[in-house]
């Protein structure tokens, strides 16, 4: 377990602070077959968290929580949310752009996670955790600490289920934000193409087929 907490903090070091002292993440990471999409969207993203003053991390080797790659980021988003001096954590799948200007902060209210609601693998619908906010606090990092104790999901891979069933117990009224599409606008839900944050997560095949489009995207929109 130290060992793992060892490289978490050397790879979520922040290079600077806000005025306000507390620090606010966007933060993406994926195993090496989301590599390429990391680097084509890092430049813009980069960018889009200095308009916003947060710190913009990216992670390409985070400790593998098992055979499945969607669980790795659970223990950088408890690393994070479990630290006295951040603010939020704004979490974006390797395979999403932000291509829009507002600030994700202003959504959010008075919420502790928001997510936008999609069309469920097991259910109608589900709260999509690939566009994932979250306010640091106690309660947001007992959530997410409890969704990792419940690994693995069904099928394996699949945390989404068991963070919407946590998320619908006691406690939780009125501090989930169910966020408009725009910010998790995904291509193959027929989306509008005029958002926030465009998404290519869903489509199915292996990753690099969404790779082309999300370039035509980046020039499309001259970013």
């Amino acid at each position: 377990a130290s060992r793992s907490r060892h490289r978490l903090c050397s790879h979520l070091t922040p290079r600077g602070r806000g005025s306000s002292g507390m620090i606010d993440y966007i933060l993406q990471q994926g195993r090496r077959d989301y590599w390429p999409h990391l680097d084509l969207v890092a430049p813009i993203h980069h960018a889009y968290a200095e308009r916003h003053g947060c710190e913009y991390v990216v992670i390409r080797n985070a400790w593998p929580v098992c055979d499945w790659g969607g669980w790795d980021k659970l223990p950088l988003l408890i690393e994070l949310t479990g630290r006295a001096d951040t603010g939020w954590v704004f979490w974006l799948d390797a395979d999403t752009l932000a291509v829009g200007d507002a600030d994700p902060r202003a959504v959010m209210g008075d919420c502790l996670v928001g997510m936008a609601r999609h069309k469920g693998h097991a259910t109608s619908t589900t709260l999509n955790c690939g566009v994932l906010f979250m306010r640091a606090c106690p309660q947001t990092h007992d959530w997410l600490t409890e969704v990792l104790t419940r690994q693995p999901g069904i099928p394996p891979w699949y945390e989404q289920d068991i963070m919407n069933e946590l998320l619908e117990a006691p406690g939780w009224e009125d501090k989930v934000c169910e966020l408009p599409h725009i910010w998790n606008s995904t291509v193959c839900l027929g989306h509008p193409q005029e958002c926030e944050i465009r998404a290519w997560h869903g489509s199915g095949g292996p990753p690099e087929q969404r790779l082309a489009p999300m370039q035509a995207e980046i020039e499309r929109r001259g970013l």
